[in-house]
């Protein structure tokens, strides 16, 4: 249910752009970010981008309507275009990540388009079509895959020396970062985590995984991990049966999935997977999760 808070907003947003768009005729107008997806609070500010090529139009700045902070993008077609093109597919490879590194450089951007809706008689259209959010859905779970993965090698690290409050620190991001990636999966654009609660696919809990240190079997690590693959296979479902065994592995590695497949990962060893070996894990893990 929409916050009156965001309903204010979104009258201003379109009284702005009517505004824009009679002052700057053949341009077009995007509401982006959290209120495009119907999410505000009594502060928010109203993120809009101007889209033209005439030499009359303002330069990007922000100013007050209603008591409301107005900040205003403009841009081009083409740098949109040039962001668009990413959404063309999912494809890298885990021996070339350059265009993930690209990608996840520009997510920011990225996830502004993908909340986009232009203005069209007096309605807020989406811009992406749902083929590009699919693609932006596996970029985005592949952002927080490769965030979860960094977070648990300074976790075993710490672990392993015995830095437990630092453990704790980091356990907590883990905590954020998983529900990202579940929102992520769900299909929601990633968003500041201030809107988590709001988007989480599972009742809020924003308490940590409860970890038993002396529990040398890691234990307390699976859910963790059922919760990432269950992530990952949502935007990569595997058809078939588990019949290829599993290789059998210690503590903290993490699946990922690439355009060459299934992976396993902890730090910078990684372990190749067929998809009937990924399912044969992923239904172990899920027998072992209490």
């Amino acid at each position: 249910m929409i916050s009156e808070s965001a309903r204010r907003r979104l009258h201003i947003a379109g009284q702005v752009a009517e505004h824009l768009l009679s002052s700057h005729p053949g341009s077009t107008v995007w509401l982006e970010g959290a209120l495009a997806c119907g999410l505000a609070h009594a502060t928010s500010d109203i993120d809009l981008r101007l889209l033209g090529d005439t030499p009359d139009l303002p330069d990007s700045g922000s100013w007050l309507s209603d008591g409301v902070r107005i900040d205003l993008q403009v841009s081009g077609p083409d740098q949109m275009a040039q962001l668009r093109a990413f959404l063309r597919g999912f494809e890298v490879r885990a021996d070339d990540l350059t265009v993930f590194r690209r990608v996840r450089k520009d997510l920011g951007s990225l996830t502004s388009l993908r909340t986009a809706r232009q203005y069209q008689e007096e309605q807020w259209i989406p811009v992406v079509s749902p083929g590009e959010a699919e693609v932006y859905r596996a970029w985005a779970v592949a952002d927080r895959a490769e965030t979860v993965a960094s977070l648990t090698e300074d976790l075993v690290g710490l672990a392993a020396d015995g830095l437990y409050a630092s453990v704790d620190l980091v356990l907590e991001r883990l905590a954020l970062t998983l529900a990202s990636a579940e929102c992520a999966a769900a299909g929601q654009p990633l968003l500041g985590e201030k809107w988590l609660p709001l988007m989480a696919t599972r009742p809020w809990t924003p308490g940590t995984t409860t970890a038993v240190w002396h529990d040398t079997s890691w234990g307390w690590f699976r859910p963790i991990q059922q919760r990432l693959t269950s992530a990952l296979l949502s935007c990569h479902p595997i058809d078939g049966s588990s019949s290829d065994p599993a290789p059998a592995l210690g503590t903290g590695w993490l699946p990922q999935r690439y355009s060459d497949g299934w992976f396993l990962r902890r730090a910078d060893d990684r372990v190749p997977l067929t998809d009937a070996a990924l399912l044969t894990w992923a239904k172990h893990l899920e027998s072992t999760t209490t």
